[in-house]
């Protein structure tokens, strides 16, 4: 299993993760660039298409507009394992922005994962899920709320996750002592270098985290990893709170947020200047070997 995962990892393409923001990266907020949107969806879709994953669009309507998750499945061999990998990034962008971080960043490795991982066997099935309208509307104090909708679905339906992984803003990196910061009331501590990956838990899916955090050093050694287990949930909390794992931790599904930390560390979060040439390409190809090592591992794990 070890030497067929170094294997894998070897086929994680940087070019191809940056192509895949530059084909992500514009404005494209769900309300006021609604078109915009619709074309980058029909580019993630047509990206999974080619992979031979089986596709489906999980459609709702929001004010009057028609809007949707694009899920991908990569269905396993062993049909007694009902419980399933979900791997997710929201696709939308805050409006004004660019979004290159936030969040054609977890986009791509996303779709970076997918392209390594569509010719493995797995025992699990896998599904790779768009969100959109993450971001705020200006109809709604409420957000997440592809995620929301997805989530909601699954708990009715009585699906079950093993492991639940959200792309949040993964490719801004800063090597300056004080560049990163915290949100109040984290107790751990946490380095002062924004150069690490965020791996955001709560009770439930605290051994995951465990889990993703030992993949991670094991098979990623330059990735450095700060797991966190946030309190009630992140309700003490909120910033903790500003993705679409939040959706999952409502429902009662182990769900981890992967993040480089957004507010916290880039500058350039929600703002024009969220930008491609502001990544760090070589991060985001390790946060995607991190990604595709966890789920290998927790793939076929009997």
């Amino acid at each position: 299993m070890t030497d067929k995962i170094h294997d894998t990892l070897m086929q994680i393409n940087t070019e191809r993760l940056k192509w895949y923001v530059k084909k992500i990266e514009g404005l494209r907020h769900g309300w006021a660039n609604y078109n915009a949107l619709a074309d980058k969806a029909e580019f993630i879709e047509e990206t999974l298409h080619s992979l031979n994953l089986s596709i489906e669009n999980q459609k709702f309507t929001f004010h009057g507009r028609s809007y949707r998750n694009i899920i991908a499945a990569k269905e396993g061999i062993d049909h007694q394992k009902e419980e399933d990998i979900l791997l997710g990034a929201h696709y939308d962008a805050a409006w004004g922005s660019p979004g290159a971080d936030d969040n054609a960043s977890g986009v791509a490795v996303l779709l970076e994962a997918a392209n390594v991982l569509f010719n493995q066997k797995l025992k699990r099935t896998v599904r790779f899920v768009a969100f959109t309208l993450e971001e705020p509307q200006p109809q709604t104090i409420h957000f997440l709320i592809g995620s929301e909708y997805f989530a909601s679905e699954a708990s009715k339906l009585k699906k079950r996750y093993e492991a639940v992984l959200i792309l949040e803003s993964v490719g801004y990196t800063d090597d300056a002592k004080g560049s990163q910061f915290v949100p109040v009331f984290v107790r751990s501590p946490i380095p002062k270098t924004g150069n690490f990956l965020g791996i955001i838990a709560n009770r439930r899916s605290k051994i995951i985290m465990e889990t993703f955090s030992g993949v991670a050093r094991e098979y990623v050694p330059d990735l450095i990893t700060v797991p966190y287990k946030v309190p009630l949930s992140g309700r003490i909390i909120p910033e903790s709170r500003f993705s679409d794992h939040a959706s999952f931790w409502n429902y009662g599904y182990p769900a981890l947020m992967l993040t480089d930390t957004a507010m916290f560390r880039n500058p350039h979060y929600h703002t024009s200047h969220d930008r491609l040439e502001t990544l760090d390409f070589n991060f985001m190809s390790n946060v995607t070997k991190a990604v595709v090592s966890f789920i290998l591992k927790l793939g076929n794990e009997d």
